[in-house]
């Protein structure tokens, strides 16, 4: 069976088109359904946005970014060059629908893959497994970088697998943008090589040819790696690659064992669940059952993946994010599990229609049980542009901050745009709620510094007040040190606290008050 598949001419037979089709128009609907109209992009997503925005108006690479990689931004930025509006949440949006169209369009290789060791109907099952992965559809409305390092790196082990030669070539090309997209992708340089060398090991030219296709390599990450040498002094490759080895010879910031198969095992089943945790291992070892080179590929490709994964474990990291890389892979193994149900029936047809619709239920319940609470992330937008239009130095309250600490609060009140980020003052300066220098001094990861919240507001004042801290930011999240949570419900207590808004009497659901200090009085009731 499997030689009669791989000798047929046609990967994609009328059949098999018609329905990626519909899977794919399935996947772009469910999509669009979760679709966080109106809300801006933040964080890393922010980052990526703003350095698309100043490419594409420039035509020059900014040298003022922090993150390692610029293939995605870069890439973003020549969607942003053909498309006009005068609103920054518009290019956003359009960031948000690139992401979502690179998502979806990956259940082209993904089906390749399966096929190439399963039968047409099966490899459509393993692409509708990946296209409605509860994980992989959230990743792709961030408008980050996973999308596309997906595609590339799959698109990369596809080629690879092909008999022909200059498939070979053209997935050392593809592992390359892989790389430009996020840096950790250079790991799989090692699995690409020794296949590529060990595949008829006793061919004199297969050397040379090794040479061709690492020349290839090397010539695809030149272009861009001057570019951020010339601009920001570091390859952002092999700079950011050597680092991350040294980070963790050297110890610093690593955790005991224990924590960090706990940090693995948790980030593992986070990222699984619900789906994959059904149908990984009963068709990871269908797949094994019969090995070949092929599978051998397979196999020491997933474990190079699993390096940056166990990296971030051992730094004390739990991030599914850094596993859906391998949902393409987990994706072919899962249709193994369902090829041993359906040699079990003779109800091929029933039994695929049950399991397509239970895949969907899952992926359905589960994005409606964690779906973002929408409209309290637009109040909370819209009570950051007050904070931003009334304040210029407060306390951190992540992470509904994140809508004030960045330059879409002043872009939102701009008449027009786009504009260059450097042309958009940071308005808002923001205070750690924590003692920053006691947490770096224990090495204790930021994420962990709660312990270190200062007891009380007039502590924290006293510290802020040498920051040039003019307001109190306090709001109903339970989260929050104590000593905001304590102005919130009781602010008559502190007399050196105006409030000058309340964000409950605009008609927001979101309650937040924002208070302005008045030193002398803080001052007089300090020292009497």
């Amino acid at each position: 069976m499997q030689n009669l598949i791989e000798s047929k001419p046609k990967i994609f037979s009328r059949n098999a088109i018609i329905c990626l089709g519909i899977i794919a128009l399935s996947g772009f609907f469910i999509r669009f359904f979760y679709f966080p109209e109106g809300i801006p992009i933040t964080l890393d997503g922010a980052l990526y946005f703003w350095y698309a925005n100043d490419l594409s108006i420039s035509g020059t690479f900014p040298d003022n970014v922090n993150f390692p990689n610029n293939g995605w931004p870069t890439f973003l930025s020549v969607f942003f060059y053909f498309f006009n509006s005068e609103n920054f949440l518009d290019y956003m949006d359009l960031q948000r629908y690139v992401t979502i169209i690179i998502s979806v369009t990956t259940i082209i290789p993904v089906y390749i893959l399966c096929r190439k060791f399963c039968g047409n109907a099966l490899s459509l099952f393993g692409a509708t497994l990946f296209v409605f992965q509860p994980r992989i559809i959230e990743n792709s409305l961030l408008g980050i970088t996973e999308p596309l390092f997906i595609l590339l790196e799959l698109t990369c082990l596809v080629l690879f697998l092909q008999n022909d030669l200059k498939f070979k070539y053209m997935s050392f090309a593809f592992l390359a943008l892989a790389c430009l997209i996020r840096y950790e992708g250079i790991v799989l340089i090692v699995p690409l090589s020794v296949f590529f060398l060990l595949k008829d090991r006793t061919y004199k030219k297969n050397i040379p040819r090794y040479f061709i296709a690492i020349s290839i390599f090397i010539l695809v990450l030149l272009p861009m790696l001057f570019v951020r040498m010339e601009t920001l002094g570091t390859d952002g490759v092999f700079s950011h690659s050597i680092a991350a080895a040294q980070t963790y010879s050297s110890g610093s910031t690593l955790i005991h064992v224990n924590e960090a198969i706990s940090t693995f095992l948790k980030s593992t089943a986070l990222a699984v669940f619900p789906i994959f945790f059904v149908f990984l291992p009963l068709g990871f070892f269908g797949f094994f059952r019969n090995r070949n080179f092929d599978k051998y590929t397979i196999l020491l490709f997933l474990i190079f993946m699993f390096i940056p994964i166990i990296y971030a474990s051992v730094r004390g990291i739990t991030e599914p994010r850094y596993l859906l890389t391998l949902f393409p892979i987990f994706s072919l193994f899962s249709v193994f599990t369902v090829k041993e149900i359906i040699k079990k029936s003779n109800k091929t047809k029933l039994i695929s229609i049950i399991i397509g619709i239970t895949v969907l239920s899952l992926s359905v319940v589960y994005l409606d049980y964690n779906k973002i609470d929408y409209e309290y992330e637009l109040d909370a937008y819209h009570v950051g542009l007050e904070v931003s239009k009334r304040t210029s130095v407060i306390n951190d309250y992540h992470p509904e901050v994140k809508y004030v600490h960045n330059k879409i609060d002043v872009a939102s009140h701009l008449g027009t745009f786009p504009v260059l980020s450097s042309e958009i003052k940071q308005k808002v300066k923001l205070i750690r709620t924590f003692d920053y220098a006691a947490c770096v001094r224990d090495k204790a990861l930021e994420s962990g510094c709660r312990q270190y919240d200062y007891p009380s507001l007039n502590e924290f004042i006293d510290y802020g007040k040498n920051e040039g801290l003019t307001h109190i930011i306090a709001d109903e999240n339970e989260n929050r040190p104590q000593f905001l949570k304590d102005v919130f419900k009781n602010e008559e207590k502190f007399l050196y606290l105006t409030k000058i808004y309340d964000s409950v009497e605009q008609g927001y659901d979101y309650h937040l008050k924002i208070f302005r200090i008045d030193y002398e009085k803080f001052e007089s009731i300090e020292f009497n």
